[in-house]
Parts: C-alpha cells; structure tokens; sequence
C-alpha cells in the first residue's frame, strides 16, 4: 500500500515522499484554490462598491446581484473542492456532491436569466419590458430546486459514502462511491441525470444567445451563455470520457483532470464576468463614468433604445 496513488492512512503517511504524491499535489491545488477564492471575493467588493456605491453603468448593466450570486456560488464550488482532499470519508463524499453541484447551476441559471432579461428588452425596442430582479431571482430558485431534490434522493437512497472496494490494482482501498439501495450503479445514475438537467439549461440559454447575438455589446450577455456552454461540454464531453479511458492510469491522474475541469469551469466563467468590467472601469474609464452605447449592432439599425437601455439600470 506504500506509494500505490490510494490514500490508506487518515494522515496520508503512506504517500508521502513518493515520486507521485498525492500530498504534494493537495498543497499545490490547495493554495491555487485559495488564491482563486481570494479573486472571487476581490469580484465580490467590486461589485458592491462599483455596482452599489458609486453605481458604474458598466457594473450596473450587468446586474450586480446577479454577479454577487455568481461570485457566491463560485467561492461555494472553489470550497466544494477541498471535499477531495485527503482520505476520503462519507462526509467529503456528500459535500463534493452538493457543494460542486449547487455552485454550477446557480452560476448557470444566474447567466441564463440575464440573458432572458436582455432578450426581453431587445424583443421590443420601442417597449420598456424590465423584469425586478426579485422574479429573476424566483427563477433562479425554481431551476435550483430540482437539482435539490434530485442530490437529496441521491443522498437518501444512493447515499455517497468512502467504501473499502477492490481497485485495479488488486487491493482494496477506501473510494467514494453510491451506496444504500442503488449501490454503485447510483453515481452514475444521478450523476448523468443532473448533467442532463443542467444540460437542459445550457440550451434553452444557446437559443437566447442566438436571439440576442445582434444587441448592443454593452448589455449582451450571449457571449457568456456561450462560454457556459463551452464549459458544459469540455466537461461532459471531454474530462468524462477521459477518465473512464484513463480509469487505469492511476488515482493521482484521473483526480487532477477532475478538478483542473472543475477550476476551468468556474475560473472562465468569473474571469470573463468580471476581469472586462475592471479594465473598463479601471483602465478605460480610469474611475470616471462613461454612457453605454446606445445605436445597434446589426445593419438594419436595429438594437436597444434609450429607454430599454434605462430599464436596466
């Protein structure tokens, strides 16, 4: 069991000095973690003071609730990721579940219902039709809600626990997988359900993107709707197979492809939400306000009005 790429000892004696050390890699993944929840609460400040206090139109059209919801559930999906560090236990099991999860689809829908918001301004140009953030906020909660149903029956009846199971290498190790009444065939079943849920968002919000590709950059939210998108299929279409291809490269490996995916997932979604708005404000504007371009973007002339454009604000 020394040196075998499977955690055995609660204090990982049994990896440490080894040529591939799981320890060593939970240090340098712990402070690249930390460093990013560092930056995700720098988005957060930034966005109170830019969006609330001195109400930069640039953050202001964004919506800076909804960054502060992103920029929350991004820290809550960074934290969720501490859950695979060490020896695993059923208590980790459950919180890499939940906590990377619920992080994802809050991010999701939160991009999605400002994408909605903007469609629905471009749809009628001459009519002012803004939607309170308190019912964007509603739908947010409703699309959250079936993935808390579904990672509750996941926990009630596939309950995700450390198991000591047989691995590739002919010896037993302590894993996380589904147990209870689905045994090990629930992790994939809940797993590939909540994918596809979420799935299903990602391309209600493609269709969005399409239908607001033409609306003034400074309030088009397509382009991050896309990297969503992106997102969703670099990791479900690229990391997943991967791993099952690599399932006999070794533990070490198959945990770095998992969470590198993870940290890309989070990491562009908050770097092209937030790192555009700093510059502007910053670089651009050099902290003085500027008015958002109000003509349109496609050849017809057609795009937000001034006060569609107000409505946002």
């Amino acid at each position: 069991y020394r040196c075998d790429e499977y955690i055995d000892c609660y204090n990982m004696s049994d990896e440490w000095g080894c040529p591939i050390s799981f320890p060593v890699v939970f240090i340098i993944f712990g402070i690249v973690i930390f460093l990013l929840i560092c930056f995700a609460l720098v988005c957060i400040i930034f966005t109170v003071v830019f969006g609330y206090i001195f109400r930069r139109k640039r953050v202001r059209a964004a919506s800076p609730f909804f960054l502060l919801m992103m920029a929350g559930a991004t820290i809550v999906g960074y934290g969720g990721l501490y859950a695979f560090f060490g020896q695993p236990d059923t208590v980790s099991c459950n919180f890499r579940i939940w906590l990377i999860f619920l992080a994802v689809v809050v991010v999701i829908s939160s991009l999605f219902v400002k994408s909605f918001r903007v469609w629905r301004l471009y749809r009628s140009p001459t009519e002012i039709k803004a939607i309170p953030d308190w019912q964007l906020v509603l739908f947010v909660a409703v699309t959250v809600l079936p993935v808390i149903v579904v990672l509750a029956l996941w926990t009630g009846i596939g309950t995700p626990s450390a198991v000591v199971e047989e691995q590739s290498d002919d010896k037993v190790h302590i894993v996380c997988r589904s147990d209870g009444l689905t045994g090990a065939a629930g992790t994939y079943i809940f797993f590939f359900i909540l994918v596809g849920y979420i799935g299903i968002i990602l391309i209600f919000g493609a269709m969005l993107s399409a239908a607001t590709r033409n609306v003034v950059s400074t309030f088009n939210e397509s382009r991050l709707i896309a990297v969503s998108i992106y997102n969703l299929v670099f990791l479900s279409c690229s990391v997943i197979p991967i791993v099952f291809v690599l399932q006999n490269s070794g533990p070490v490996v198959i945990w770095c492809i998992e969470v590198i995916a993870i940290i890309y997932g989070f990491s562009a979604t908050l770097g092209l939400q937030f790192i555009p708005k700093m510059y502007g404000i910053f670089i651009r504007d050099r902290l003085k306000e500027t008015k958002p371009t109000q003509s349109g973007s496609n050849g017809s002339g057609e795009g937000l009005t001034k006060s569609n454009s107000a409505a946002i604000f």
